[in-house]
């Protein structure tokens, strides 16, 4: 019924390495660096409110902000976008480079671009250069190009340029 096992020899596995441990070690270090090396070049952080989150501070951020919920405070960064999403507020000023309002916002903006979508209000003074609102889109208060200084002097050279430009009555007469 028992039987007695019998001790066999175990089967000798010989490995010839290919390469030396140093070269094993270079290359798996040279693999690791490229892999955090792509992961920290490729990764990109975006702030995110949730929907039942009131937030009271100020943010800044470089890269995208979303807010779902509630902020108190101001919002500042430089080339980024920052997106109040439906039933999104913000009681606040905004400073960015790319503002979409689809939920409410009190304060002052200040961007390149300014999107106030289908339910999206604003509620105060806007600063932009490019300007979008769609049907449904609120707009309370004031606003205000960016950069019309410029423009009116871009106005004013062309038209001296004009002036310059275009020979007089006497000057084509050969009449001095």
């Amino acid at each position: 019924m028992f039987t007695k096992r019998q001790n066999k020899p175990a089967p000798e596995i010989n490995i010839q390495p290919t390469a030396s441990e140093p070269e094993i070690i270079a290359k798996t270090a040279k693999i690791e660096e490229q892999v955090t090396t792509a992961t920290v070049s490729e990764e990109k952080t975006n702030t995110v409110i949730s929907r039942d989150v009131i937030f009271e501070g100020n943010i800044t951020s470089n890269e995208q902000v979303h807010i779902y919920g509630k902020v108190i405070g101001n919002i500042t960064g430089k080339n980024n976008s920052v997106k109040v999403m439906l039933n999104g507020q913000v009681i606040g000023n905004i400073t960015c480079n790319d503002l979409v309002v689809n939920g409410r916002v009190e304060g002052e903006c200040l961007s390149d671009s300014i999107n106030i979508e289908n339910n999206g209000e604003i509620h105060g003074t806007i600063h932009y250069s490019n300007l979008s609102i769609k049907k449904g889109g609120i707009l309370s208060g004031q606003a205000k190009v960016k950069n019309t200084a410029s423009h009116a002097d871009k106005v004013t050279l062309l038209k001296d340029k004009i002036k310059h430009d275009i020979p007089t009555v006497n000057e084509d007469k050969g009449i001095a």
